[in-house]
């Protein structure tokens, strides 16, 4: 169902799907897309209630979006297409090799492949590459910023680190810390970023003042660094 909002001029229009949970959420997509998702049997009345309270928000993220419009195209994995990593643009250059691998030299991605035009092939290497060596930065990066948060009470989360089309991170009601692979395009202090983001939620579950408070306790120029990030395609 659709449900339209406002916030002072501003309209928009939330697209609201009912599925088996227990709480409301919300994204605000790239291209200025609203979607929800709420309890199948929350009635509609609080659904409502709870888009509206969140409206400013909502508002203040499609004016974020409409500032980077519009968005990148998606790669094709030719010769000659630049790449980021850790922030900083690769030319993409490929060649015939007999064996399919991918190389960072210099400011270049040097891929070897049988046959060079096999995109899907070009695609799988990338996509590999980027998932095994942000893995390794993601770990080094928990590492550094863990035993704050042990210190402080939390307990260690489980950890899993995957591709996500549409989030940086999150952390489960559980305790489960996810962190997306794509991060690897990011400079590191976005990295960092995310990381803290996440970890203060097992500290406070959601976003209110005292996670704030702690965010900007350990990362006073939070709000530069999630500018920054929001710059970086997912």
């Amino acid at each position: 169902m659709d449900v339209a909002l406002a916030f002072g001029s501003r309209k928009f229009t939330v697209h609201v799907a009912l599925e088996t949970r227990k709480r409301l959420s919300i994204t605000v997509h790239p291209d200025c897309r609203v979607t929800a998702k709420a309890p199948i049997d929350a009635p509609l009345a609080r659904v409502e209630a709870g888009l509206r309270r969140r409206s400013r928000w909502i508002a203040g993220q499609l004016s974020y979006f409409e500032k980077h419009q519009p968005l990148p195209q998606p790669r094709q994995y030719v010769g000659g297409e630049t790449h980021c990593y850790l922030g900083r643009q690769y030319r993409l250059r490929i060649r015939v090799g007999g064996k399919a691998r991918v190389r960072l030299v210099g400011r270049f991605f040097e891929m070897e492949l049988p046959d060079p035009r096999d995109r899907e092939k070009a695609r799988s290497l990338m996509l590999a590459w980027f998932g095994a060596h942000s893995r390794e930065i993601l770990e080094s990066r928990l590492a550094k910023h863990m035993p704050d948060f042990l210190r402080r009470g939390a307990q260690k989360p489980r950890v899993r680190y995957r591709r996500m089309a549409k989030r940086w991170g999150s952390c489960s009601p559980k305790g489960v810390v996810t962190l997306n692979t794509e991060l690897g395009k990011a400079p590191l202090h976005c990295i960092d970023y995310v990381v803290v983001h996440e970890l203060c939620h097992l500290l406070h579950p959601h976003h209110d003042q005292k996670f704030y408070r702690l965010l900007s306790g350990i990362l006073p120029d939070w709000k530069n660094r999630k500018d920054r990030l929001e710059q970086v395609p997912i």
